[in-house]
């Protein structure tokens, strides 16, 4: 289905390309829109990464790469891109991190930890994320922040973008991006995306290399997939200075799912579809600018896995069918209180179902509901020429019921405060405030399997506090450097925790966990003599305050497993003529495998190097192609610490899951004049 639906994506972005060619006269651009409800956040609020597809010195391949090399941000993959990926801010979980797509909240009580490979791009596609304190008008947050993707609309100037590529491991990969319309008209923001790949890349066969004593390699197998999404947009105006939006968005994909190396599932495969689409209407009030927004969306997954095969690793289903429901609506005002201030007021409700379909073999979890209002608060003012504060604050609640019959309603207040003081060229921020969590549907009602109910659950809190600036200076009319740190802090209580219960190998969630997060982040960019440099590095100390390691006879808290003490990017570029030179490299070291932060529980520290050359194509006025070769030195194998010595085994983010090894990518991109 899912590559069916590729093909007829593909058709269809041709089309419009196609169409976009024949057009002899260029669209005009209308009046300009009133400012939108969202408060898009300064440093004020809080510090905020952005990213934009097509801007930055590597090829974009999906959602995580966008992200990945922003400070603060580190993203785990489970195999090649396009596989499951998850992101973690500043040391917290990938469920602690809300995620927007084109206004639309995904993430939620049905699905906490969102797949990154999951999210669509188009070229032109933005990416921002708020490293902790996200605006209020945004919605609920979380305790790691907010992740917000911004895909084509048909605010911006009219435009054409087509990027096509080819690789290694089978990929191929098209996106189109369209925007036009007349001045003070109605504009319409069209996209278009589909990726396949085969990954069936060779990894190293632990067990025929013990028994050989030299490196033996295997095939990966069962690790492909095939998506495609269509996104639409009608931006059309409203009054004298308004204008109503609707965006429409539709996906599928189909994933083959491996497996661990040690218990490979070569026929296991996930169905998945996405359907969303929003409603939103903005137009000049009384000074200001009043908002109202509608929308919903519906995900449904579905598992499929030969039957034996499912009896063999212990029961579990060799088919389900599941369905995510959620709708919500949103009304603010925005305007501002004199030359000095500005004020945001916005009222936000929604309602969540987890609607589980046929299981086989087995009962199917229970259902689960979640009806939730908040109301959100954004302020900043200029209390002195170089001084800017900011709040933001929610008061936000939350009605839970469980299939089982199981229900509970909480409230809680969120918020901060931040400032930011301008001093010359540089410019300091500090934020502190609360964050919060509230426990998934699985956490709270069980599935029926592996993990029991908890429903009186309490959410996860925590205390934040950052203290950073940045400096943008030029030096003569060559050289010219931006340099953004921020060091952090966050003591985070009440973490959920699944505790195994009884003989069975049952687990339930509890409010034991503790945690403590210290971190600095930092990004530099500096251009010269038409050379680029970028270089981002996040340090990390982590705590687990649930666990004890005893040493020397006292208790040594471990850190959290999964989060680098290091992650560092490194990017450099350099033009000549038409053709622009790329070196990188990214480093990730200190990774814990485990809860108990033994040494040789440490996961390998690793430096990969990638390489491109990306040219201008003369005669043909916006094209370009590019080539870019990753893990430039074919690295796959790490030796481990293990009981009785080093064990050689593949590198991956996580014990089992290896990453690929030399992989290149042939791209063109054409923006037509």
């Amino acid at each position: 289905m899912a590559r069916r639906v590729a093909s007829a994506l593909v058709t269809a972005a041709l089309a419009v390309v196609a169409t976009r060619a024949r057009a002899a006269e260029p669209a005009t651009e209308r009046a300009p829109e009133p400012d939108e409800v969202v408060v898009r956040g300064r440093t004020a609020g809080g510090f905020v990464s952005r990213a934009k597809e097509g801007e930055g010195p590597r090829e974009i391949t999906d959602a995580a790469s966008l992200v990945e090399p922003l400070p603060g941000v580190h993203v785990r993959r489970l195999g090649a891109d396009d596989s499951f990926a998850t992101l973690s801010v500043r040391g917290t979980s990938s469920a602690q991190v809300a995620v927007i797509l084109a206004g639309v909240p995904l993430s939620g009580g049905a699905d906490p930890t969102l797949d990154l490979a999951t999210l669509p791009l188009w070229p032109g596609t933005q990416a921002r994320v708020y490293r902790s304190f996200a605006p209020a008008a945004l919605g609920r947050g979380s305790l790691g922040g907010t992740l917000v993707l911004d895909p084509p609309s048909a605010r911006t100037p009219a435009r054409t973008e087509v990027w096509a590529a080819v690789g290694s491991f089978g990929q191929r990969r098209l996106r189109v991006a369209d925007v036009r319309g007349e001045q003070g008209g109605v504009r319409v923001a069209t996209g278009v995306s589909a990726s396949r790949s085969d990954d069936d890349y060779e990894v190293l066969d632990v067990g025929a290399t013990a028994a050989r004593g030299t490196d033996a390699f295997t095939r990966r197998a069962n690790a492909g997939h095939a998506a495609g999404s269509g996104l639409a947009q009608v931006a059309i105006p409203f009054g004298a200075r308004g204008t109503l939006s609707v965006t429409a968005l539709a996906q599928a994909r189909k994933q083959e799912l491996p497996g661990p190396l040690a218990d490979p599932t070569p026929l296991q495969r996930l169905d998945s579809s996405r359907v969303l689409s929003a409603l939103e209407l903005t137009f000049a009030a009384g000074g200001g600018v009043l908002g109202a927004r509608a929308w919903a969306r519906r995900e449904g997954l579905a598992l499929r896995d030969a039957p034996e095969a499912a009896a063999r690793r212990g029961g579990g289903p060799s088919r389900t069918d599941d369905a995510i429901v959620a709708a919500g609506t949103s009304a603010g005002y925005k305007a501002r209180a004199g030359e000095r201030a500005s004020l945001e007021v916005r009222l936000d409700g929604s309602a969540e179902k987890y609607a589980p379909g046929t299981w086989v073999p087995g009962a199917a979890p229970p259902s689960a509901q979640r009806a939730s209002g908040g109301l959100a608060l954004d302020g900043e003012a200029r209390a002195t020429k170089d001084l800017v504060l900011a709040l933001a604050a929610r008061a936000d609640t939350w009605h839970d019921t469980g299939g089982d019959g199981d229900a509970r309603t909480d409230a809680l207040p969120t918020g901060h405060l931040g400032a930011e003081l301008a001093l010359g060229p540089a410019t300091l921020a500090a934020h502190g405030g609360v964050l919060a969590r509230p426990a998934s549907f699985v956490e709270r009602f069980g599935n029926r399997g592996a993990f029991l109910p908890r429903p009186d659950l309490r959410p996860e809190s925590a205390t934040t506090i950052d203290l950073g600036g940045r400096v943008e200076h030029r030096f003569g009319q060559r050289l010219k450097v931006a340099l953004e740190s921020a060091a952090f802090a966050t003591w985070a209580e009440d973490l959920i925790v699944f505790v195994n219960q009884g003989a069975y190998g049952r687990a339930r969630a509890d409010n034991i966990g503790r945690a403590r997060l210290f971190g600095l982040e930092s990004e530099l960019r500096a251009s010269a003599f038409r050379t680029d440099l970028r270089v981002t590095h996040t340090a990390l100390a982590t705590e687990n305050g649930s666990e004890c390691r005893f040493a020397s006879g006292a208790c040594e808290r471990p850190p959290l497993p999964g989060r680098p003490a290091h992650d560092l990017v490194l990017d450099l570029a350099h033009e000549i003529g038409p053709v622009r030179l790329h070196y990188g490299v990214d480093v990730v070291t200190g990774i814990s495998a485990t809860l108990t932060g033994r040494e040789e529980d440490k996961v390998p520290d690793r430096a990969l190097h990638e390489a491109g050359v990306r040219v201008r194509i003369p005669g043909v006025a916006g094209l370009v192609a590019s080539l870019d070769v990753r893990n430039l030195f074919d690295l796959r194998v790490a030796e481990y610490p293990g009981v009785l010595g080093p064990v050689r085994a593949p590198i991956g983010d996580v014990y089992q899951y290896p990453l690929p090894g030399r992989r290149t990518l042939l791209t063109l991109r054409w923006s037509p004049p």
